[in-house]
């Protein structure tokens, strides 16, 4: 019990500190491509990672899980704060993070069922995006390629749970905050993802 507290305390410095790195990296990422005076707000990716890689800590039952979890929640946070900064998901984020799911499926034998559950959240949101360009954003489609196949190695249940809760997030959030339009939905949707891989 005594060496489990303390795992899941080392879980949360070290996600401070890999949230430090995710936030340097978007920092670097809107240097780069011009945006400038717009910089991340110190603290939160700090606290989202170190929240999540507790959260990786608590639920995960194996190395394997462990690791690619703490990976995928550092991505994450990543790409969320890019999103919430200037409403963009890079390209290199997004098309860097499916290579790497693609690469542990194919290794794990899974590939077939990323690639399948990728298509098909990449086509919903491409309809989507057809009929409402305003609110979703073709970055949204990108990002549903990497969400879409790490949910789908989950099983049926994770990727179904992850694609409602997206939309429900980015609904409540806009009501929160008494706005209709405009609420990035990058960070919804890899907090769907997260929630569904923990809980589903």
């Amino acid at each position: 019990m005594l060496n489990a507290m303390w795992m899941l305390v080392g879980l949360a410095t070290a996600g401070a500190v890999g949230g430090f790195g995710a936030r340097f990296l978007a920092d670097e990422w809107l240097r780069r491509s011009l945006y400038d005076g717009i910089s991340v707000r110190c603290g939160v990716p700090e606290l989202c990672v170190a929240v999540g890689w507790l959260l990786v800590g608590v639920t995960t039952s194996s190395a394997l899980q462990l690791v690619s979890g703490l990976a995928f929640v550092w991505w994450c946070v990543a790409v969320s704060i890019v999103d919430v900064s200037v409403r963009r998901l890079p390209n290199s984020f997004t098309a860097a993070g499916y290579a790497v799911v693609l690469g542990v499926s194919a290794w794990s034998g899974g590939l077939w069922t990323a690639l399948m559950g990728s298509v098909l959240l990449a086509a919903i949101h491409l309809v989507l995006h057809l009929i409402s360009p305003g609110s979703l954003g073709g970055g949204d489609v990108k990002l549903a390629l990497p969400l879409g196949a790490i949910t789908g190695l989950g099983g049926a249940q994770v990727w179904l749970l992850s694609a409602f809760l997206a939309p429900v997030i980015t609904l409540v959030v806009a009501v929160l905050l008494a706005r209709r339009s405009q609420v990035p939905h990058g960070p919804s949707m890899c907090g769907g993802a997260l929630l569904a891989l923990a809980f589903g």
